[in-house]
């Protein structure tokens, strides 16, 4: 049997962790192999060891440090690496701060660092730009000094990291995202949302809070629908920590509703009870909550940008996330026109069917890993 690690030990937050959970889910149809899992604290909570196989060993580990004169992990690493002796290192995301011995295969999703030609970048002010040039540059260098191949989630990406770290495209695979394995399940009712009124329609947004995701957008919005007079009710879902949400958030707004970070499990259940999904980020590189929304039939109301419509293709209404009336207007158009909500989640559900599943995701990772 071939002998893969699982490198997450970098991974800290955001989707990156909602990959890394599928792609080791999928595993579990895979038994041809020995899987030495990595994990890093804030994936080893969401990881139930014991519902795998005896061929998967689990490994919990501290995050790297980002400067390389501080190398405890980095040290546990390659002494794991030693004792485990991979035919192959796959790391979800780089980069990794811990360069491997053994054949290693990385994948890239910061699309800060690829789309500078978008204006969230462009408009960044003068130091915070500073710093991200700072960290591109260094990032740049562990990237393309620390894998022999990599992989992206779309072919646009695929492009752009090839000029990033200038590499050449034979060494990227493309291999689209997917949604987690859970969302084909039974959706649990946990009553986490009340009762939805008749006249109320609902929008979901399930994410993180960071500038480039846009949602203190959703503070003006609610001010505008507030003086409006529209048949439908509107409001938002966030899934954000409560501090957080009073912070930045009008949190007395009727129009608001927080429930607080979710698990990955029960994301279809606030799905389930949404009616449309929204998404008004600046800089992306792949989100599964695009091909969750699909395969839970509802409509994706998303920032007119290149990113977007590489995944969605029709099936999402685009608004510009800088005008403010067109978001507005954009976000009544879907709520009350029926055929249009219609059209676009029919076309939501074709459009993921065309999509791999998360099994074709983890084959197609365990074929560049030659496994």
């Amino acid at each position: 049997m071939s002998r893969l690690i699982i490198n997450a030990s970098n991974l800290r937050g955001g989707g990156a962790l909602q990959v890394a959970s599928t792609f080791i889910e999928g595993l579990k149809s895979f038994s041809q192999n020995y899987y030495f899992v990595f994990l890093p604290p804030a994936l080893s909570e969401s990881i139930e060891e014991y519902k795998f196989t005896k061929n998967f060993i689990f490994y919990r580990v501290d995050n790297p440090s980002i400067v390389p004169f501080f190398n405890r992990v980095s040290n546990q690493l390659s002494l794991l690496e030693s004792q485990i002796k991979p035919d192959c290192v796959f790391s979800l995301f780089g980069p990794t701060y811990w360069k491997p011995k053994s054949h290693h295969v990385m994948g890239f999703a910061n699309g800060l660092y690829l789309y500078g030609d978008l204006p969230y970048i462009k408009k960044l002010p003068f130091f915070e730009k500073l710093i991200l040039n700072f960290k591109k540059n260094y990032h740049r260098v562990l990237l393309k000094n620390n894998a022999d191949l990599y992989v992206v989630q779309t072919d646009d990406m695929k492009k752009r990291f090839a000029e990033f770290i200038d590499v050449s495209q034979d060494k990227i695979s493309v291999i689209y995202g997917s949604y987690h394995p859970t969302f084909s399940g039974n959706i649990k009712n946990i009553n986490l949302l009340p009762s939805k009124k008749v006249n109320e329609f609902w929008f979901v947004t399930i994410s993180s809070y960071y500038p480039h995701k846009n949602l203190d957008i959703i503070n003006e919005i609610v001010d505008i629908l507030s003086d409006n007079d529209i048949d439908v009710k509107i409001k938002f879902i966030l899934t954000l920590p409560h501090d957080l949400f009073i912070k930045k958030f009008n949190y007395n707004s009727p129009l608001i509703l927080n429930v607080g970070p979710v698990d990955l499990k029960d994301c279809p259940y606030l799905y389930s009870k949404s009616d449309a999904l929204f998404l008004p980020t600046l800089v992306e590189s792949f989100t599964a909550s695009y091909p969750e929304a699909m395969i839970m039939k509802k409509p994706i109301l998303t920032s007119d940008y290149q990113f977007a419509k590489t995944v969605c293709t029709d099936s999402a209404l685009y608004f510009d996330p800088y005008n403010i009336n067109d978001v507005v207007s954009k976000i009544v158009q879907i709520a009350t026109d029926k055929h249009l909500y219609k059209k676009l989640a029919n076309r939501g559900v074709v459009r993921v069917k065309s999509m791999p599943t998360f099994l074709d995701m983890t084959k197609k990772y365990l074929d560049i890993c030659n496994l």
